[in-house]
């Protein structure tokens, strides 16, 4: 591209921006797919756990005691007090606009659970969220403070839009909500403007990207072809799935509206032992102790243990502080429950992890963000076609795995003693397991629909056993044993 074409592509964009309120903000691709995937059977909103250990302070968080903490901090989250507004024809990717409205309190509840308030009675609590959608003519989060924990224990519970948050700017959340011991959060109180934003103008400037986008149709164009062809120069493309390719199982199952949530951990320090033990990556270590699991689950519904297939988000950048947002792209690997040994079912797992890594590493990022600005309302389309009329689907379960914290961390005098993440259980692969490290152990949060895993809990046990499987053989059970 000559300088003149240049300067007047940037002339084009700036014109088109310029009608845009300051206050406004047009949502990105990505964030618009996640929006428009919704439906009434479809929850789009992921749920965040922080097991609280009130001791210290000698007393429980009371609901009233959120309600006046909140807003001196929600200053650091710009989508706290955000709320969507569309435009007239342009939908498929509506604005980010302040709620005028805000009220912090339309945002919090309180729940109790049963004594003994064990792991099994929160995640009763967590299935019934998980399907209670976002009011969307408000920002998109709610936070429920769940009582009577073993052990005098609370919960927070937040529900997240993932159109708000992917994982990587929710575990950021996170770490800029809480603290190290002995030391405190800088407050940053809620400053919302007391005027709406101007419709016509988003309208104007929604029509302005409208013509842009359609004059960088060729450039999209470009950027598949340059994809394809970076696509087809990856290294080891053999250990990665094709598209459209991984068999149905019983994890596929037709289902409802109905979800049902799991929780559990197994010891961090033992699966970097699998790992180093087998020449492979955490990723891959962890993802092929989830294929034992799986390769049991399907023997006892008298499946076929064949291989099976994850898809996982790999992040633009892990360095990233960012707070909101969705910049992550999809990549799938080989799940190799199809292996009955561990230790090549470990290795052999790893390897595709590996290469679907660097695939996705090597094809960039730009696809996707491109490609996702056009076709905001195709997912659900295409989503709904894949779960009952196609004969084979994209993967089998989905799966997330990020680094955290290394230690506790504060929110004043409470201490956050476990931290839990849900994603999304999206047909045709109901099954959604994710992991983030926090203070030496692999915290698992798994949901799915009843369909797909009656017993979501049991399939957690068989994750459990699967690491002192792979520890046997490898020869360090007694590692294994004294991480737990």
């Amino acid at each position: 591209m000559n300088s003149q074409n240049m300067t007047r592509d940037a002339r084009l964009r700036a014109v088109s921006w310029e009608a845009l309120p300051e206050a406004a903000e047009r949502m990105t691709g990505p964030d618009a797919l996640m929006l428009n995937m919704e439906s009434a059977s479809n929850p789009m909103h992921t749920l965040k756990v922080a097991v609280l250990d009130t001791s210290r302070r000698g007393r429980p968080v009371e609901l009233a005691e959120l309600a006046a903490l909140l807003p001196q901090y929600l200053g650091k989250f710009p989508r706290a007090t955000q709320r969507i507004q569309w435009v007239r024809g342009c939908s498929a990717r509506p604005y980010w606009v302040p709620d005028t409205d805000f009220d912090v309190t339309r945002h919090l509840d309180e729940r109790r659970v049963s004594a003994p308030g064990r792991r099994a009675d929160l995640d009763a609590v967590l299935s019934d969220l998980a399907v209670e959608q976002l009011d969307r003519d408000h920002p998109l989060w709610a936070l429920t403070l769940v009582h009577g924990l073993e052990g005098g224990r609370q919960a927070i519970v937040v529900r997240v839009h993932h159109a708000v948050a992917d994982g990587l700017a929710a575990l950021n959340t996170f770490m800029a909500a809480t603290a190290e011991p002995g030391h405190a959060v800088e407050p940053a109180p809620v400053a919302v403007p007391a005027d709406d934003v101007d419709t016509r103008a988003l309208s104007r400037s929604a029509r302005a990207e409208s013509r842009r986008l359609a004059r960088e149709l060729p450039a999209l164009v470009r950027t598949v072809r340059r994809s394809v062809a970076k696509r087809r120069k990856v290294e080891n493309a053999d250990r990665i799935p094709k598209p459209l390719t991984a068999r149905r199982t019983s994890f596929n199952s037709r289902s409802g509206a109905t979800r049902v949530c799991a929780s559990a951990d197994i010891p961090l320090y033992a699966v970097q032992q699998i790992a180093l033990a087998a020449n492979t990556t955490v990723n891959g270590a962890l993802h092929g102790i989830i294929a034992g699991a799986i390769r049991e689950e399907l023997i006892a519904r008298g499946e076929e243990p064949g291989a099976s297939v994850t898809i996982f988000g790999v992040c633009k950048d892990l360095t990233s502080s960012r707070t909101y947002g969705n910049e992550i792209a999809t990549s799938s690997a080989y799940l190799r429950s199809d292996l009955a040994d561990p230790v090549e079912r470990i290795v052999a797992t790893g390897e595709s992890c590996a290469a679907a890594v660097a695939c996705r590493r090597e094809v960039g990022f730009e696809l996707t963000e491109k490609l996702s600005t056009y076709t905001g309302r195709l997912g659900p389309f295409f989503r709904s076609v894949a779960s009952d009329l196609m004969p084979v689907v994209m993967n089998n379960i989905t799966t997330a795995n990020l680094p955290g914290p290394r230690t506790t961390r504060w929110a004043g005098d409470v201490e956050v003693v476990d931290w839990i993440s849900f994603a999304l259980a999206i047909a045709p692969a109901d099954v959604n397991l994710t992991t983030y490290s926090y203070a030496g152990r692999l915290s698992m949060g798994l949901i799915a629909t009843p369909e797909s895993m009656p017993d979501p809990a049991g399939f957690l046990r068989r994750v459990s056993a699967a690491v002192d499987e792979a520890a046997d053989a490898l020869g360090i059970r007694c590692m294994a044993q004294e991480a737990s």
